[in-house]
C-alpha cells in the first residue's frame, strides 16, 4: 500500500480538523465585494498542507455558491513569465466562458486582452510592461502592436465594465508560487496587483512567505516584505496541525500494512516505548506519514517472515528521517550487536570506551542528525547491549535474553542483522556506506584488506572512481589532511597488485593506469602544503611501494612542470615545487638501482615499468643498468615481456593484439640472440610453467621476427589470438601441453 504524496480534495478526507477553517474562509470569500481584486495569502511551509486547504475551500466555495467562477491557475504548466501572464487570461476566459456561455462578452474580452500581451510580446518583469527581446515582426505588425499596447488599459477597462455589469464573481487559487523561478514570482504578483486587478476578483495564494519574500525584494529595493503587503490584503498561517489526528492516521496505515499480528509479533511494551521516545519526535506532518509509510510498506513486504517488527519499524524510522545514520550503521554491525561481555575488567572498559567513541561518531551533534536524542533512544532500543554502556535512558522492554533475541529475529542479532539492510546493487557497485568508511573512518589494516577484497571481486575501478569523486568535492570537507595521506599510501602500496586488462573498454574511457593519478592528484591538494612533500618523500621511501608505481606519480609531478613532454608547464597548478621533484628524482633514482641489484625487479608484477622513467632522469645510468639485467632465460622472459605492448585495434569488432618493440630489446640485448635463446628456452619444462602472458608475448615475439602468419598488418605486431594458437600448437608438439 503506497501512498502517493498528493494533497485531499474534499473535506471529508480532512484528518487534521482544518475543514471548520476552510468552511469559515469559504463563507467570507462569498459574502463580499469588492471594487477591485481582493488577495488572501495562505502562508505555510513546504509539506504543511496548504494544497489541501485550498481544494476544502474550493469544494465549500462552490457547496455555497454554484454562481461563483473557480479558476484553479497552476503557474507550473507554464514555461515562462510571458506565458503565465499569456495563459492565465487564457484560462481565465476559458471558465467564463464554461460557466457563464452568456456572457460571451465578458470571456470575449479576456480572451483578446490576453491576446494583445502575445502579440506586443510584453511581460512584467521588475514592476514594469517591457517589449520583449528579439521579437522578429513585420512593419505592419509593428503598427497593430503599438495600437494594441495603447489600448491595453482602455480594454481593461471594458472587462471591468462587464463584470461589474453582469454581477461576476471570480475565485482564483495559485498554488505553489514558492516553487516557482523568482522571474516566475514576480510575474504572478505583478498579474495580481497591475494587470488583473479586476473588481469581484478574490485571490487565494498559497506559498511560502520567506521564499516569495526573498523574490518579490528584487522589485522593492530589497524590501519584498513591504511589496506583499500591498498585494496580500489577509494573510493567514496555515492552521497548526492536530498532532493527535497525525498519529491516529499513522497508526491506523500501519495497521493497514501488517494486519493480524500475534502477541510474539508485537510487544506493546517494546512498541509503545520505540514510539513515544524516538519515532513521535519525527512525525510532525501528513507527509511524514507518508514518506515512513511508502518505505515501511516496501520493506516489509520483502522482510516480514525474517525480521522483528518493532525493530524493522525503528530502522525504517531512522532510514527515512536520519539518513546519515542510517548509512553508517551497516559498517559498525560488529560493535551495534555486541558481545557478550564475560571477559577481563580491563578489557571491558576498553571495549565500553570503544563503544561510547563510536556513538559520538554516529550520532554526531551537528547538522547531519535531525534529532540526536531521539536518534540515541531508537539505537537504543534497538540494540540493547550497548544501550547500558551508552548511558541510554531507553530500552527497558527488552527482552535481554539471548535466546529470545535470536528466535524472534531481533536486529541486534548478528546473524539477523544484514537482512534488514537487504538492498540489491549493481554487480559492479559498491555500497555507499562502505565507501565513506574506507575514506573517513577505516584504520591502514582494515584499508588495506577491503580494497584488496574489492579488487578480487572486480570492483576496483568503481572504487578508484569513488576516491577521486570524494576526493574532487570542494563539499567534502570531512577529507582530512591524515586521511588523504593514508589512502594515499595504501593506494601506492597495493597499485602493483592491480592485474586488470582494459583493452576491451570503450574508447572513450578513461586507461585503467590512469585512475590512480586521478585520485592521487586531488588528495594530495588536500593535504595541508608545509606536509605535503614530507607525506610523498615518505611514500617514495617506503620499500613496499614499488618502483614501477613511484614512476607513474613522478612523470605525473614532471609532466606539470614541463619536463620531458612537449606539453607547456602547469607550474601554478602543480603539487610540488621543481625543487622538491628534483629530490623526488634522487630518491626514485636510488630506490632503482636497489631493485635492479637485488633482482626483486623480476619477481614483481610490471616490476621493470619504471625503466622508462629512470631513462628519462638518467639515460646514462638506465643505459648500464639494463645491461646487467638478463642473466639467464627466466630473466630473459621477462624483458621480452617488458618489451612487448599490449593494446586493440578495431575492424569489424575490437580485437587485441601484441605489439613487438624490438628497438627497446636492443637496449638489453641483441635481438637475435633474445630470439635463438627463447627459442631453445620453449623447448623446456621451465617455460611452460611461466605465467600464460609471458608465454604469449614470446610468441608473438619469435612471429614478429620470423615474420610469418601474421594476421594484422601493423609493423611488428600480431594478433593475440594468433599468437595463443601457435603457443598451443608448439606445445601440442613437443608435448607440453
Amino acid at each position: 500500500m503506497i501512498s502517493p504524496d498528493l494533497p485531499i480534495t474534499k473535506s471529508e478526507e480532512d484528518v487534521l480538523n482544518r475543514s471548520n477553517f476552510a468552511k469559515n474562509l469559504a463563507q467570507a470569500v462569498i459574502q463580499c465585494t469588492f471594487p477591485t481584486s481582493f488577495s488572501i495569502g495562505l502562508y505555510g511551509k513546504w509539506g504543511s498542507g496548504k494544497t489541501s486547504l485550498l481544494n476544502m475551500v474550493i469544494e465549500e466555495i462552490e457547496n455555497i455558491e454554484e454562481s461563483t467562477i473557480i479558476l484553479r491557475f497552476n503557474p507550473w504548466l507554464c514555461s515562462d513569465p510571458k506565458q503565465l501572464v499569456i495563459q492565465f487570461f487564457k484560462q481565465m476566459s476559458a471558465v467564463i466562458e464554461l460557466k457563464k456561455p452568456a456572457e460571451e462578452k465578458v470571456w470575449e474580452l479576456i480572451d483578446q486582452y490576453g491576446d494583445m500581451f502575445e502579440a506586443a510580446g510584453i511581460i512584467p518583469i521588475a514592476g514594469e510592461m517591457i517589449q520583449q527581446a528579439g521579437k522578429a515582426i513585420t512593419k505592419k505588425a509593428n503598427e497593430q502592436v503599438k495600437e494594441r499596447k495603447d489600448n491595453l488599459q482602455k480594454s481593461k477597462d471594458q472587462i471591468i465594465d462587464r463584470i461589474i455589469k453582469e454581477k461576476i464573481k471570480i475565485v482564483i487559487t495559485i498554488d505553489d508560487i514558492d516553487r516557482l523561478s523568482e522571474e516566475e514570482i514576480i510575474a504572478v504578483f505583478q498579474l495580481i496587483k497591475a494587470l488583473a486587478d479586476f473588481p469581484n476578483t478574490i485571490y487565494i495564494l498559497a506559498f511560502d512567505y520567506k521564499t516569495v519574500v526573498q523574490a518579490l525584494g528584487k522589485v522593492q529595493n530589497g524590501d519584498g516584505r513591504e511589496y506583499l503587503e500591498k498585494i496580500i490584503q489577509v494573510p493567514f498561517e496555515i492552521p497548526a496541525p492536530d498532532m493527535d489526528s497525525i498519529y491516529d492516521t499513522l497508526f491506523s496505515k500501519i495497521n493497514s500494512i501488517i494486519g493480524d499480528v500475534s502477541e510474539e509479533q508485537w510487544d506493546k511494551n517494546e512498541w509503545t516505548e520505540l514510539f513515544e521516545f524516538g519515532m513521535k519526535k519525527y512525525i510532525q506532518s501528513i507527509r511524514d506519514v507518508i514518506r515512513f509509510v511508502n518505505v515501511f510498506f516496501l520493506k516489509y513486504g520483502i522482510l516480514k517472515e525474517e525480521t522483528n517488527l518493532v525493530d524493522l519499524i525503528g530502522l525504517t524510522t531512522l532510514q527515512v528521517f536520519e539518513p546519515y545514520i542510517y548509512s553508517k550503521m551497516i559498517i559498525y554491525k560488529d560493535i551495534l550487536c555486541g558481545n557478550d561481555f564475560s571477559i577481563a575488567h580491563a578489557e571491558q572498559q576498553e571495549k565500553e570506551k570503544k563503544i561510547k567513541d563510536f556513538l559520538n561518531q554516529l550520532i554526531p551533534d551537528d547538522e547531519t542528525v535531525d534529532n540526536k536524542d531521539a536518534a540515541s533512544n531508537i539505537i537504543g532500543i534497538l540494540f540493547p547491549k550497548i544501550r547500558n554502556i551508552a548511558d541510554m535512558p531507553y530500552g527497558r522492554g527488552r527482552n535481554y535474553i539471548r535466546q529470545g533475541l535470536i528466535s524472534n529475529n531481533r536486529i541486534s542479532v548478528p546473524a539477523c542483522f544484514d537482512r534488514y539492510f537487504s538492498l540489491s546493487l549493481e554487480s559492479d557497485a559498491i555500497p555507499t556506506p562502505l565507501i565513506r568508511y574506507l575514506i573517513y573512518e577505516a584504520n591502514e589494516l582494515e584499508l588495506d584488506k577491503n580494497i584488496m577484497e574489492i579488487y578480487k571481486n572486480g570492483k576496483i575501478k568503481c572504487l578508484l572512481d569513488k576516491i577521486a569523486a570524494y576526493a574532487n568535492d570542494k563539499k567534502t570537507i570531512r577529507l582530512s589532511c591524515d586521511r588523504a595521506s593514508l589512502i594515499i599510501m595504501v593506494l601506492s602500496r597495493k597499485w602493483s597488485c592491480f592485474k586488470v586488462d582494459d583493452r576491451d573498454k570503450d574508447f572513450f574511457s578513461i586507461p585503467f593506469v590512469w585512475k590512480y593519478l586521478y585520485c592521487v592528484d586531488p588528495l594530495l591538494k588536500r593535504i595541508d602544503s608545509s606536509n605535503r612533500f614530507s607525506v610523498i618523500c615518505t611514500i617514495f621511501k617506503d620499500e613496499s611501494v614499488q618502483p614501477s608505481t613511484l614512476a607513474l606519480l613522478l612523470d605525473d609531478f614532471e609532466n606539470q612542470l614541463g619536463r620531458f613532454t612537449e606539453r607547456k608547464s602547469k607550474e601554478n597548478d602543480a603539487v610540488f615545487s621543481l625543487e622538491e621533484v628534483l629530490i623526488l628524482e634522487d630518491i626514485f633514482k636510488k630506490r632503482s638501482i636497489e631493485v635492479i641489484d637485488s633482482r626483486l625487479v623480476l619477481q614483481q608484477y610490471n616490476g621493470l615499468n619504471f625503466l622508462w622513467m629512470l631513462g628519462q632522469i638518467d639515460a646514462e645510468l638506465a643505459k648500464e643498468k639494463k645491461k646487467t639485467i638478463i642473466t639467464d632465460d627466466f630473466s630473459l622472459l621477462k624483458i621480452i615481456d617488458y618489451c612487448v605492448s599490449k593494446g586493440s585495434v578495431a575492424s569489424t569488432s575490437i580485437e587485441k593484439i601484441r605489439k613487438v618493440n624490438k628497438k627497446a630489446l636492443e637496449e638489453f640485448i641483441d635481438v637475435n640472440e633474445a630470439y635463438r635463446r627463447i627459442k631453445e628456452y620453449m623447448e623446456t619444462e621451465e617455460f611452460y610453467k611461466s605465467p600464460e602472458d609471458e608465454k604469449i608475448s614470446a610468441m608473438a615475439f619469435i612471429l614478429v621476427m620470423e615474420n610469418t602468419n601474421r594476421e594484422v598488418t601493423m609493423e611488428d605486431s600480431i594478433s593475440e589470438e594468433t599468437a595463443k594458437r601457435e603457443l598451443k600448437k608448439v606445445s601440442k608438439d613437443s608435448g607440453k601441453e
